[in-house]
């Protein structure tokens, strides 16, 4: 590249978010494959990188007929934006991008990592740490941030990664060499929160806390070692781990005296902060009140402050205190009550709560008083204490409340609790400035900070003496060990900056929040006031596009300049797409500005668009399960349009995506409902249920229904509200709560027939007929469901009609009219096939399996049940694993193999009871029964009739074999 002409000194950086500045200043990469394509180029510097395999990577999974001129174009555009067209050269069939190892951060990384290993094979090890530090300062983040979607990207910062951890692994084993065991433990303590399951990572920790004096603190870092990867992988911490965790108890434990055995009582804390600083005057006062011995009923204390105040760290330190106060449990139980869309539902937090104390999910009873009853019969003979985290009020931490004195909560909130019979109230403010250089001692060792001690007043100042903001800078610092603390307090310096310094920060100063939302362009101002507006949790692109009314590319293009400023999180994780997310304090920021900026019509418009964006997706996850025509009643209200082949894109799996989005769709149907949007809330609500039955979320569907149905109400629209007490009908039914299903579908039944809605009418009345056919009352179903199918085969839906055709070929069966039955559902099986409804025709098979079982067929009925088992298996419907188990228990049994027959039966009874499914319980353990009466074994065989005879009574179900002569062999 020699010659006369000037060319820009370019710096590029891939170790973290990808970079390119031109003599000094940052330059702006336009579009997401030019991102990309330098990225690849400069995974291999100074190397022809052949077209295929930038084709590959630019489109991973189906690259266009012209992708080779859309490369040649994007390299002509890179040309240009780097400025000296000869970086990037033409070789064979490749592109050739030249670099010089001090211009890319990686090469200077390495180098710097080969000069440490020569320091230190020449026994300079303070040098080679020295230099190590040095490379490791290159890092900046994970590397190329924002490019996740490209699988060979992904690959090599995983490759890249691995030699990060290699060298920071080094240099902590030359710092522990020179005995900085105490300077070591704050970047220990920030490396593991990195690298959570990395052992030997831990092992330093505990190391350096062991050569510290904090023996204390290094086994119980080995107990959450412990605990976590018991949790995470099912596996026991490795021999060296096990070994070092011996050697500190045996300095430890006094001759003769043995370690005390692990307690069996459940403790979920989170793990205590290592440098804890301060609070001795709040932690006293907890204590007492927490411990007091002349308590009538659960010492309750609530502790109460801003965002980023404390209050977790300071519970689970107190929690950690008093576990042999409370030796049967320390329970923690996220309640995220500061923003309504993220919030956990009591039930939900009783549910998880029982869990944690061993009640198996088939007792879980489905009512929250039920729940609170359970808890506090629980706890009733138990001294416990229960970790209420982040309560958004009263009404949500009252059913957690245990019933003796035996038992404390300790309760944090950004609200002050007062009307919790019997609570003591603590208020946190932030630290003092003692409390605050203390805490950054800890974190960077007493040396550091004294050296400097008017830069450590002037950081504390600068952060205003915020624990969060605190930890933020010593956490950067102890991972700089290079740096003065001075360093640290030039770039908080600046306002202007100080927010991307404090990349964590809970941002607690609106001024400092506000310098940043200046600093954005119009159109991300509005994005940011659009996106607080927003009750998701979090967001994909297509959200933001909805917001704005824009193109795709140019709400990514937005979303990057948001993350770029540290006012969107970028949320990475199984989910195919990007997604993004805002800081509790950043979305009430937001949305103050967007009340205070924006026109109320402007911002209903665009939360409308949002909210519909997310039905059409959801519609789109429906129909990949069930089928175009199948199962629901849609309203009027306008869609989001979106290209098919986003939608695909978007969801791969129906009910892996359902999971995902399961809290933003209760979050759009809240606000939905509350900004008067009935019919984009009641069809959301509706269009998401038959993905939520598949695996059981009953709270979550009763839920969205409730609030759908007081939006209706409220609104006079009288067939939304009939849709909706349909489908409460159709929860009930799950529950087999058939007396609340019949009240439910009467009352849609009435108002369907008041508005003469045709289709509705014949949907309902195959909901009524499914009611008959549960109470035995079998003429009166087949004539409901013949009615049901002619009028929705009038109406064209395939769909439905399907459905009711495997009710009718049901009734048959169940009436003994075999032919009949095979006519209805060989035909229901073409209709669910012609409809795309997946689900359906394997529902439809398994009758048909049945059907072959009850003809004789026994070898004909195996293969369906079997097909119907596998499918069930790919979307994890554990009720539909039941049914197909049934079935296959019942061919062998009429195959005669009875062992085989008992084994898969005993299978279904144990998913049939995992689900909560009670009718298939009892027939699954009447059939256990025959087999067990075909082996001689008359006693097993009456306790099975029993059980299941007495399920059906308690339900108030009257199956055909009920009554049968089986009655005899009962005990």
């Amino acid at each position: 590249m020699a010659g006369g002409e000037q060319h820009p000194d370019l710096r590029f950086r891939i170790l973290g978010p990808l970079e390119l500045t031109a003599n000094g200043s940052q330059v702006t990469l336009k579009g997401q494959k030019v991102r990309t394509l330098l990225a690849l180029l400069l995974c291999y510097p100074n190397t022809a990188v052949p077209d295929d395999r930038l084709i590959d990577g630019l489109w991973p999974s189906d690259p266009p007929a012209s992708a080779a001129a859309n490369l040649r174009a994007y390299i002509r555009g890179l040309r240009t934006t780097l400025g000296d067209p000869r970086r990037i050269t033409r070789v064979d069939r490749g592109y050739l991008l030249h670099v010089r190892p001090p211009e890319v951060d990686a090469l200077r990384f390495s180098a710097l990592v080969a000069g440490s290993e020569e320091a230190a094979a020449g026994g300079d090890v303070a040098r080679a740490a020295e230099i190590l530090r040095r490379a490791l300062d290159e890092w900046t983040g994970v590397p190329f941030a924002g490019l996740d979607d490209c699988p060979a990207l992904r690959a090599e910062a995983a490759v890249l990664e691995e030699q990060r951890f290699t060298a920071v692994g080094q240099w902590v084993e030359h710092e522990l060499a020179l005995g900085r065991h105490a300077d070591m433990i704050p970047v220990l303590v920030q490396l593991v929160e990195e690298f959570p399951l990395r052992e030997s990572l831990r092992g330093r920790l505990m190391e350096a806390l062991h050569r510290s004096g904090r023996q204390a603190e290094a086994l119980q870092l080995y107990r959450d070692t412990r605990a976590l990867l018991v949790e995470s992988l099912g596996i026991e911490p490795g021999p060296q781990l096990r070994e070092q965790e011996q050697a500190i108890l045996r300095e430890a434990v006094a001759p003769g005296e043995e370690p005390a055995a692990a307690s069996p009582r459940p403790c979920n804390l989170p793990a205590d902060t290592p440098d804890f600083t301060g609070r001795a005057e709040e932690i006293a006062r907890i204590t007492r009140w927490l411990t007091s011995e002349d308590r009538v009923g659960p010492s309750i204390v609530a502790v109460s402050a801003r965002g980023g105040a404390g209050k977790t760290t300071l519970a689970v330190h107190v929690a950690h205190r008093l576990r042999e106060d409370f030796p049967d449990g320390q329970i923690f139980v996220p309640l995220r009550g500061a923003e309504a869309a993220r919030r956990i539902p009591p039930g939900v937090a009783l549910a998880g709560s029982l869990r944690t104390l061993g009640v198996p999910d088939h007792r879980l009873p489905e009512h929250i008083e039920e729940r609170s009853a359970m808890l506090r019969e629980v706890l009733s003979e138990r001294r416990a204490l229960l970790i209420l985290d982040d309560a958004a009020d009263e009404s949500q931490v009252m059913p957690l409340i245990p019933g003796t004195s035996g038992c404390a909560v300790l309760i944090t909130s950004r609200h002050r609790l007062t009307a919790v019979p019997g609570i003591r109230r603590l208020e946190l403010e932030s630290f003092t400035e003692e409390q605050a250089i203390d805490f950054l001692q800890r974190m960077l060792g007493d040396d550091r900070m004294r050296s400097s001690p008017e830069a450590g007043a002037r950081l504390v100042r600068l952060c205003g003496r915020h624990p969060l903001a605190l930890r933020i800078a010593g956490a950067r610092l102890a991972a700089r060990p290079h740096w003065p603390v001075r360093r640290m307090v030039d770039r908080l310096a600046g306002e202007h900056h100080r927010l991307d310094e404090l990349v964590h920060g809970e941002l607690d100063v609106r001024a400092n929040l506000m310098l940043s939302y200046a600093a954005l362009g119009p159109r991300a101002r509005l994005l940011l006031m659009l996106l607080g507006s927003l009750d998701l949790v979090e967001y994909e692109e297509w959200a933001a596009a909805a917001l704005l009314d824009c193109p795709l590319r140019e709400a990514e293009d937005l979303l990057d300049q948001l993350a770029h400023s540290h006012l969107v999180t970028v949320a990475t994780g199984d989910h195919s797409q990007p997604r993004y997310g805002l800081h509790d304090l950043v979305r009430i920021f937001a949305r103050q500005q967007a009340q205070a900026q924006l026109p109320c019509e402007e911002v209903r418009a665009a939360l409308e668009r949002a909210v519909a964006a997310l039905l059409t997706v959801t519609e789109h996850a429906h129909t990949q399960l069930a089928g175009h025509d199948h199962l629901v009643l849609h309203s009027t209200a306008r869609r989001r349009p979106m290209a098919e082949e986003h939608l695909r894109e978007i969801v791969t799996d129906p009910v892996t995506w359902c999971e995902a989005e399961l809290p933003n769709i209760q979050g759009a149907v809240r606000q939905a409902a509350h900004l008067g949007f009935d019919d984009l809330c009641w069809d959301l609500a509706v269009t998401a249920a038959p993905l939520l039955e598949v695996r059981k979320h009953h709270d979550e569907w009763e839920q969205t229904h409730e609030i759908a149905l007081d939006a209706t109400r409220a609104a006079g629209n009288r067939r939304g509200e009939a849709v909706i007490l349909a489908e409460l009908g159709e929860l009930s039914l799950h529950r087999h709560d058939y007396r609340a299903a019949a009240n439910f579908i009467g009352q849609a039944a009435t108002i369907f027939t008041a508005l003469r809605d045709r289709h509705a009418e014949a949907i309902t009345e195959h909901k009524l007929a499914v009611l008959d056919r549960l109470g035995g009352r079998l003429h009166d179903a087949l004539s409901r469901a013949r009615r049901s199918a002619a009028a929705l085969s009038a109406l064209g839906d395939v769909g439905n009609e399907a459905l009711v055709l495997r009710q009718v070929g049901q009734i048959h069966l169940q009436l003994g009219n075999h032919e009949e039955a095979r006519i209805n559902l060989e035909q229901a099986l073409q209709m669910a096939q012609k409809a795309q409804g997946a689900r359906l025709a394997q529902q439809v098979n398994y009758r048909l399996g049945e059907l072959n079982l009850e003809c004789g067929e026994p070898a004909e009925a195996l293969p369906r049940f079997e097909r119907v088992h596998e499918f069930c298996q790919t979307i994890e419907d554990q009720v539909g694993m039941a049914h197909a188990l049934y079935g296959m228990g019942r061919a062998w049994a009429a195959l005669t193999r009875w062992d085989t027959a008992h084994r898969t039966l005993t299978l279904a009874l144990a998913h049939a009871r995992a689900a909560g499914e009670r009718v298939v319980e009892a027939d699954v353990l009447h059939h256990l029964g025959r087999v067990a009466r075909s082996r001689g074994r008359t006693e097993e065989a009456a306790e099975s009739f029993a059980l299941a005879e007495a399920i059906c009574r308690n339900l108030g179900i009257t199956p055909t074999w009920l009554g049968e002569p089986e009655a005899a062999f009962r005990t």
